[in-house]
C-alpha cells in the first residue's frame, strides 16, 4: 500500500507586470493535483486496453471521491498512476512537486 498526499499546492510563476512595460512580476497560482493526476491517467501515449481503460476509470473515481489530503493505494493503483507519470513527457517546473508526491509516496 502507498499514501499519497493529494491535496493542492501553489505554484510562483512570474508574469508581465501591466502597470510597468517590460517588468514580471511574481504571482501564486493554485496547482490542482488531483486535476493533473487525472489528466495524466488517460494519455493517449498509455495505449490503453478496453479492459484496462475500465480499470484506470475505477481508479480516476476513486481519487474523484476522496475528500481526505491523502489516499491509500493498492499497490497495483499506485503503479498505474506511477506508469501514468513515467510515460509523460513535457513536465514543467511547476510540476515537480506533483512528480516528487508520486515518486516518493510513502509506503504502509
Amino acid at each position: 500500500m502507498r499514501r499519497l498526499k493529494i491535496t493542492n499546492y501553489t505554484v510562483k510563476v512570474k508574469v508581465p507586470d501591466q502597470r510597468n512595460l517590460g517588468q514580471e512580476i511574481e504571482i501564486e497560482l493554485p496547482y490542482h493535483f488531483k486535476t493533473s493526476v487525472l489528466n495524466l491517467m488517460f494519455l493517449p501515449e498509455l495505449k490503453l486496453s478496453g479492459a484496462e481503460l475500465v480499470r484506470q476509470n475505477m481508479l480516476a473515481m476513486k481519487l474523484e471521491a476522496c475528500t481526505n489530503e491523502e489516499i491509500e493505494l493498492a499497490d497495483e493503483e499506485y503503479q498505474r498512476i506511477k506508469k501514468a507519470v513515467d510515460t509523460f513527457a513535457g513536465f514543467t517546473r511547476q510540476d515537480v512537486e506533483l512528480v516528487e508526491r508520486i515518486n516518493n509516496a510513502e509506503t504502509t
